[in-house]
């Protein structure tokens, strides 16, 4: 699979030389149980943030995980600290990181890198996001529907295949996705990048019921319980989207 892993993988960078933009060094602080890490779960704003509000049972951390010095910092601007949980009854073994706004392509790689460096046990690595219909590219002119979950994963995570449809060529992996799944195929660490279809510009709840088919492989990594029940979803939509702006899906 390596092979069309790295056709398909695309993490961020500049391609201007002389683009004197300060190069951002990021730090986690406050997370002094950060060594007892096993298993991360970085979620993507929209879907996937919603669906780990309401799917996963989550305690808030009072981490921070921030760039270093970002004053001179002008555009873009310098990523948000997520925010971070612990699964509950997991003794810190499973942390989610939900991104309130996505990492801009050219803080990718240092981002990744930076916060998957401040674990020192870990051993696996899930990433959740979403993919824009009108993104999909398709050979056949067959466009898939809500829901739909598709996703690459590192060649230390062979079994994720058995659970998770694999994203169909030329599709591509970009941005914090493609940096995070690069660096772990690098350290030979298991990763998985797992993208919900989305339709279209506004969040839906087929999009967020599509990170369902990942619920025997979370069960497993103890990311949910076994007693875990389909959630809510328009509930779900609502921790991420106003009321004002739902109206659409009345």
């Amino acid at each position: 699979m390596m092979e069309g892993f790295l056709d398909q993988v695309q993490p961020g960078a500049s391609d201007d030389e002389d683009d004197e933009r300060m190069d951002l060094q990021f730090v986690l602080s406050g997370a002094s149980s950060a060594g007892n890490c096993r298993s991360l779960v970085i979620c993507g704003p929209g879907a996937a943030s919603a669906f780990a509000l309401e799917a996963l049972s989550l305690q808030p951390l009072s981490w921070r995980f921030d760039p270093e010095d970002s004053s001179e910092r002008v555009f873009p601007p310098a990523p948000k600290t997520p925010r971070f949980y612990e699964v509950s009854s997991s003794s810190s073994a499973v942390i989610v990181a939900l991104l309130e706004s996505a990492v801009p392509a050219e803080d990718a790689v240092a981002w990744s890198e930076a916060l998957l460096g401040s674990f020192s046990d870990l051993s696996q690595v899930i990433v959740l996001d979403r993919k824009l219909r009108a993104e999909w590219v398709s050979v056949d002119r067959q466009l898939p529907e809500e829901p739909c979950l598709t996703g690459l994963w590192t060649s230390a995570w062979a079994s994720a295949g058995s659970t998770l449809s694999p994203l169909p060529a030329p599709n591509l992996v970009e941005g914090l996705p493609a940096a995070v799944l690069s660096h772990c195929e690098a350290l030979q660490q298991r990763c998985l990048v797992a993208l919900a279809l989305q339709d279209g510009a506004h969040l839906g709840e087929g999009c967020i019921r599509g990170f369902e088919v990942l619920v025997p492989l979370l069960k497993e990594l103890k990311v949910v319980q076994d007693t875990w029940k389909k959630p809510d979803y328009r509930e779900a939509l609502r921790k991420v989207v106003s009321p004002s702006s739902m109206s659409i899906y009345a």
